[in-house]
Formats: structure tokens, sequence, C-alpha cells
């Protein structure tokens, strides 16, 4: 029976970081530090892929540090952003659990640190942890229900209002769309444009449309949502 978690000031980033992953979050100490003493880190270069879609799905990532864009193959060929994780979120679940082929590509966008733990060690330590094991259904429910809502929007949603909604999930603004507050979205047009399927120079014109509005503000490698309320009524 789990029991009120002490503390985890002094605890290792990556414990601390393992506990705010969905999957984990309901985790005793023991079973926690059972499940960080099979795992490692290991560290990519900005640019570097920690696997390909189509590779064995054999681990599971944690990221620690830095930020790592997830990538499909679209059926042209071309390449299609589906999502960025930075510190905190982890990938991999779905390779950890079946041991099937990657369904998508990994890239670290930025310097980047990951907590690794393979499946053999993952199913081993999930085998006799029932909480963990429907913490992770759970996990996976809610991605689903992120897809379905993915698809329902490229259907029914035009680009203002879907690149308004790429810019509020990406800020935090979707949690907090009453907030005056501005948020940074670091990312590059060509980024969006991949997410959201559409072209870049299609990004770049209602890009600065929002500017024009006041609503946002444009830099190198970055957007400042200044007005997140201005973007949460549109969609």
């Amino acid at each position: 029976m789990l029991g009120d978690m002490p503390s985890d000031v002094h605890q290792p980033t990556h414990l601390r970081l393992m506990r705010q992953v969905p999957l984990l979050a309901r985790l005793n100490n023991a079973d926690l530090n059972a499940l960080a003493a099979a795992g490692q880190e290991r560290t990519y270069a900005a640019g570097s892929v920690l696997f390909r879609e189509g590779d064995p799905g054999d681990a599971l990532h944690l990221v620690v540090h830095g930020r790592v864009r997830i990538s499909m193959l679209s059926s042209d060929g071309g390449e299609v952003t589906v999502a960025f994780v930075e510190k905190g979120d982890c990938v991999g679940e779905l390779a950890l659990l079946d041991g099937g082929p990657r369904t998508a590509t990994a890239t670290a966008t930025v310097s980047t640190r990951t907590f690794v733990v393979t499946r053999a060690e993952f199913v081993a330590w999930l085998s006799d942890r029932a909480t963990a094991a429907a913490a992770l259904l759970e996990t996976l429910a809610g991605r689903l229900r992120r897809t379905d809502q993915a698809l329902a929007d490229l259907s029914f949603l035009d680009l203002e209002q879907r690149l308004a909604k790429a810019l509020l999930s990406l800020s935090g603004g979707q949690r907090d769309a009453g907030a005056a507050r501005a948020l940074q979205v670091r990312t590059t047009q060509s980024e969006l444009a991949s997410m959201l399927s559409v072209s870049r120079e299609s990004v770049n014109k209602q890009l600065n449309a929002f500017q024009r509005e006041g609503w946002i503000a444009l830099a190198r490698g970055s957007v400042t949502v200044r007005d997140p309320r201005a973007l949460a009524a549109l969609v």
C-alpha cells in the first residue's frame, strides 16, 4: 500500500524527474529506487539520434536535461514532427511493452542527457508491480486521447486555429489560458510547419499576422506568446 512520500529534495536529479512521469508518479520509494538502480545515464550532442523509426524497441528514455524532437516519415518520404520532449518527459513506453519496432525517430535538438532503462530490466521490474502497470495503462490512454484530438484538429480546424493551439501547447499556455504574462516557445518556424504538416511559408505568414495583432513576438529560434488569452479565443 502506498503511503505519503518524503521530500526528495536531496535525491539525484533523475529520481526527482522520474516522479513527474505519470507512469511512475505514484510509486513508493522502494519501487522507484529499484527502477533507478536498473538504469543508466546517456549523453547526446545536438543533432544526435537517440533511436530511429523502425529500430528495435529496447529502452525507455527519461529526459534529464535538454530537448528531443519526435518525428515520423510520411507516405511521400517527408519527415513530420510529432512532438517535442523536454526535461521530465519520457519516450519509448510503447516499445518497452511489446518489443516492437520504434514508431518514430527521436533526435536531440540541443545537448541532451537521458536516463535509460532497457526493456529487459523494465519488464522484470514491472512484473510484480500492479500499481505501476495500472499507471502505464493510464499513460497510454492519455496518449491515445491526444492522438485522437490531433486527428480531429487536422480535420476540423484551419491553420490559424491549429497554429494558435500549437503555440499554447508548446508554451504551457493551454493550462493557463487566462494568464496575462508572456510565455516563450523555443522552436523554429520550420519545426512548427513540420508539426502542422504545412509549408514554412504558410506558418510564417500566419505568425506575422499574429505578431501584427500584438499576440506574439518573433525572434530567431523562438516565439514569445504575449497574449495567451487571444490565442485561446481562436480555439
